[in-house]
């Protein structure tokens, strides 16, 4: 069963961050679907030379492939729909996120009704239309705790539900896993009921308990959420801020260096691919403002020895490096969203959307965790079917 692959179609696809993810743990992205020519020219150029240099087991034996996003399309035109729904009939899952601004506590914060947060509901619809095996869905968390916004969210689960699924879904925060972002984001997974009930028959365990799901890891269950690598990370003891162009070398929690900024910054040359790529403009804050000093509303400064708050880039404010009087380049940001240094992005893209692109995107490495466990899930029940 290793070399089995599961055809899916991506929606709101950005930079394919998410999809590479899934295409480590052998998913076959059929096609991708975005609005934004920049964010369709990135996915294609990224993922070209992803495959070009990878080393993963299903695209070095050319077990997946690239598929080349041939143009950009509206995933709400019902046109597109209908047209998604005679390529894609047999498609095993659905993955993606739609603009999540009207969801956002920084964002819009117009909710069901604002232009893009309608988007869920074009989500919802090729969803309805494909009824995939699965369906991987992430959005902001605002969507999920902000009472305005959870009316909107219960009801899009609820319909899921009526179509056949069964819904798990919780705030996940890919800092818990192991990596120095503070990003938590709904994450939500759906099956069909049939595939659930057969793994019940063969003795699997339906659970909804997102503690139970997260740490108990036993393989019994018929789905389950990576297990984090630390609880509470944010409440261990972090450093204040500190004048910037200090000498300090180390902190004392060393034994939790990988959630440090300095750890995904530390090796980055200029000879790294987009790592010279940064807004230049001047101001004297670039010398001023204290490492670690992220509660302002602009120019936020990173510390070395601490995590990133969420990377949420737009109108060019960019955090500041903690030890460099600039911007981050967009290597660095594409190291906090955890994405592999051999996705590689061209100077053809101007800066602005290389950033959103970055700002936008679901952090590989939690969607790789996750893409495991669904993969899991499925592997269980195609053995049965055998």
């Amino acid at each position: 069963m290793k070399n089995k692959i599961f055809d899916i179609l991506s929606l709101f696809s950005g930079g394919g961050f998410l999809d590479i993810g899934f295409i480590n743990n052998g998913f076959q992205v059929s096609e991708a679907v975005e609005i934004q020519p920049f964010f369709v020219q990135a996915y294609n150029e990224g993922l070209h030379n992803y495959f070009q240099k990878s080393d993963n087991y299903y695209i070095k034996k050319e077990l997946v492939k690239h598929n080349k996003v041939l143009k950009t399309t509206d995933a709400s035109c019902n046109k597109e729909q209908q047209r998604l729904f005679k390529s894609h009939k047999n498609i095993a899952g659905i993955i993606g996120g739609p603009p999540c601004q009207d969801y956002s506590v920084g964002g819009k914060n117009g909710g069901i009704e604002g232009e893009r947060g309608r988007l869920i509901y074009s989500y919802f619809s090729i969803v309805k239309k494909l009824k995939p095996d699965f369906l991987f869905f992430e959005n902001v968390e605002g969507l999920y705790r902000t009472k305005k916004h959870r009316v909107s969210f219960d009801a899009f689960v609820e319909d899921i539900k009526k179509e056949g699924y069964y819904v798990w879904h919780d705030l996940l925060n890919v800092l818990d896993y192991g990596y120095p972002q503070d990003r938590p984001r709904i994450a939500l997974v759906a099956f069909k009921k049939n595939i659930c009930n057969t793994l019940r028959k063969a003795g699997y365990v339906l659970e909804f308990d997102n503690i139970i799901l997260k740490y108990q890891n036993s393989d019994k269950l018929i789905f389950k959420w990576p297990t984090p690598l630390i609880k509470n990370p944010k409440s261990l003891n972090w450093p204040k801020k500190w004048k910037f162009g200090n000498n300090v070398m180390q902190y004392e929690l060393n034994e939790n260096y990988n959630l440090f900024v300095d750890s995904v910054f530390n090796d980055l040359t200029d000879d790294f691919p987009n790592q010279c790529e940064f807004f230049v403009p001047k101001s004297l804050k670039f010398t001023q403002i204290e490492e670690g000093d992220t509660n302002r509303k602009s120019f936020k400064r990173l510390h070395r020895f601490r995590y990133s708050p969420t990377v949420a880039y737009g109108n060019n404010e960019v955090h500041l490096h903690p030890t460099k009087p600039r911007r981050l380049t967009v290597r660095e940001g594409l190291r906090l969203q955890t994405v592999p240094d051999e996705y590689i992005l061209s100077s053809k893209i101007p800066l602005t959307h290389k950033f959103k692109l970055i700002s936008n995107g679901v952090p590989t490495a939690k969607a790789e965790l996750i893409a495991k466990e669904i993969r899991r899930t499925l592997i269980n029940y195609y053995k049965i079917k055998q």
